[in-house]
């Protein structure tokens, strides 16, 4: 029970079960290192993106072992070409430092 109690003040301490965006691609890169799960969104501003965000906000707060975030891929250009991000929205899942996508066409 201490260790998970460790854990979880870690995890919160990294900004765990909240949904916040980030600036910039310096950012991204500090937070896939520095957690072990990442959800992120790669969004702009319209109406599926805005649903997905509802969702990704409830799912942040449930589960504290993963980091939700979301980054504004208009913002970011760089990163979403690198990525090879065509279609928005699309999330990214980071497992121990590998990005995997899903929602791409």
């Amino acid at each position: 029970m201490k260790k998970m109690a460790e854990k979880r003040s870690r995890w919160i301490s990294l900004g765990h079960s909240e949904y916040s965006e980030i600036p910039s691609k310096k950012d991204f890169f500090s937070v896939v290192k520095a957690s072990e799960r990442v959800v992120c969104h790669f969004f702009r501003e319209n109406w599926p993106c805005k649903v997905m965000d509802k969702h990704l906000n409830i799912l942040a707060k449930q589960h504290i072992e993963t980091r939700f975030v979301k980054l504004n891929a208009e913002k970011i250009p760089f990163l979403a070409e690198k990525l090879k991000i065509i279609v928005l929205p699309t999330l990214a899942l980071s497992l121990s430092g590998s990005l995997f996508f899903f929602g791409r066409y």
